[in-house]
C-alpha cells in the first residue's frame, strides 16, 4: 500500500525548474554567447583576410602571366599625354589593366570594342563582376556595380584637378595597380604622375601608339631595377565606409578616364589609409588602404603577398612603390 508521504516525496523529486533557476540558466547561456561571439567574429575575419590575400595573390599571378605572355606588364590605362589636345570627358577608348588580365584569371574574354568609349560598351562588358577582384570583408558580388551618376568638379590637396562628369554604371574592384609615387609632382603640370609615361610604378598610365591598339610606355621586368620582390605590384585600394560602388571613390574598374578607378600611388603625401574611416587628409582617392584590422595586403612584382600597416613610414612606402629609385626597402 502506497503511503501518502511516499507520494508527496515522489512529487517533490519530479518538480521542474523554478522561474529563478530558468533565468539563471538563460543568463549563463547569454554570458557564454557573449564570450564566444568576439572569438567567432575574429575567426570569421581571419578567414576573410586569408581569402582577400589569396584573391590578391591570384590577381598578381594573372598580371605576371600577362607579362610573360606579352613581354610587358599591362598598362593601367592608355591616355594621350598633355601635349595632345585632350579629348572630351568620357571619350577614352582604352580599357584598364583589370580587364586585360581577365583571361589569365579564367574569366571569359570580354569583347571590348576599342572604337567605343566605356559608356558605349555593352552592359555585359561594363558590368562583368569578377569575384576575385573583391575583398570579402567589404562585400560580395551583389554590391559590386556602380549606378550611373554624376560627380562634381573637385581639386585634391596635391593640386590634381578631378573633372566632374557623368559616369556610366559598371563593375568595381577592391584591388588597384601600383602606379608609383607622386614624383616628380602632382600640380597639374605636364610632368604629373597620371599622364602617359610618367608613372613610377609597375602598372602605369601609358600613351597610345597612333593607329594601333598598343601602348608606348611599356614596363618590363628589367625596368624594375629595385627588384621584383622589393616593388609593389597590386594592393588593396582605400574606399571609405559608405562609399562602396559610389564614384568617384569607387568607380567602374574598367573605365580608363580616371586613373584611380584601377590604380593607386603610395609614398610621401599618400600614406596607407588607417581603415575605412580615415579621410587621409583629402587624398583618399589616391591611396592604398584596407578594412582589415591587421593592415593593408600588398602583392609584389615577384608574386608574394605582404601586409603593410597604416603606420608604415611614407618614405619606405614610396621606395616600395617606385620601381627604379635605386632604394630598396
Amino acid at each position: 500500500m502506497v503511503r501518502a508521504v511516499d507520494i508527496a516525496e515522489r512529487r517533490r523529486g519530479e518538480r521542474g525548474f523554478t522561474l529563478v533557476e530558468l533565468l539563471v540558466v538563460i543568463a549563463i547561456i547569454g554570458l557564454l554567447v557573449g564570450l564566444l561571439l568576439p572569438a567567432v567574429q575574429a575567426a570569421r575575419e581571419s578567414a576573410r583576410g586569408i581569402q582577400c590575400r589569396n584573391n590578391l595573390r591570384q590577381v598578381a599571378l594573372a598580371t605576371i602571366l600577362f607579362q610573360q605572355a606579352t613581354g610587358v606588364f599591362p598598362p593601367a590605362r592608355i591616355v594621350a599625354g598633355p601635349a595632345t589636345p585632350p579629348p572630351p570627358p568620357g571619350s577614352y577608348p582604352s580599357s584598364t589593366w583589370l580587364l586585360r588580365i581577365g583571361p589569365f584569371l579564367e574569366q571569359p574574354a570580354l569583347r571590348w570594342d576599342e572604337t567605343k568609349t566605356f559608356s558605349d560598351q555593352t552592359d555585359q562588358v561594363r558590368m562583368q563582376v569578377v569575384p576575385g577582384y573583391l575583398c570579402p570583408t567589404r562585400r560580395g558580388p551583389e554590391l559590386a556595380i556602380t549606378p550611373t551618376s554624376t560627380t562634381p568638379l573637385t581639386r585634391a590637396p596635391c593640386g590634381c584637378l578631378i573633372p566632374g562628369r557623368e559616369i556610366s554604371g559598371g563593375a568595381v574592384s577592391d584591388y588597384a595597380g601600383n602606379h608609383g609615387d607622386l614624383s616628380p609632382r602632382a600640380t597639374g603640370a605636364a610632368t604629373d604622375f597620371f599622364w602617359g609615361g610618367n608613372g613610377t610604378g609597375v602598372i602605369i598610365t601609358s600613351e597610345p601608339l597612333p593607329g594601333t591598339a598598343r601602348w608606348r610606355d611599356r614596363v618590363r621586368p628589367a625596368d624594375i631595377s629595385d627588384g621584383l620582390s622589393q616593388t609593389v605590384l597590386v594592393g588593396e585600394a582605400h574606399v571609405p565606409r559608405g562609399r562602396l560602388a559610389r564614384p568617384p571613390e569607387n568607380g567602374p574598374a574598367y573605365d580608363a578616364f580616371d586613373f584611380f578607378n584601377s590604380a593607386r600611388v603610395g609614398g610621401v603625401g599618400v600614406p596607407i589609409a588607417a581603415g575605412p574611416d580615415d579621410s587621409v587628409a583629402g587624398m583618399g582617392l589616391f591611396v592604398f588602404g584596407s578594412w582589415h584590422p591587421g593592415g593593408c595586403p600588398m602583392a609584389f612584382a615577384d608574386g608574394h603577398v605582404d601586409v603593410l600597416g597604416a603606420e608604415t613610414d611614407t618614405d619606405l612606402l614610396g621606395r616600395l612603390c617606385n620601381r627604379h629609385d635605386g632604394q630598396a626597402r
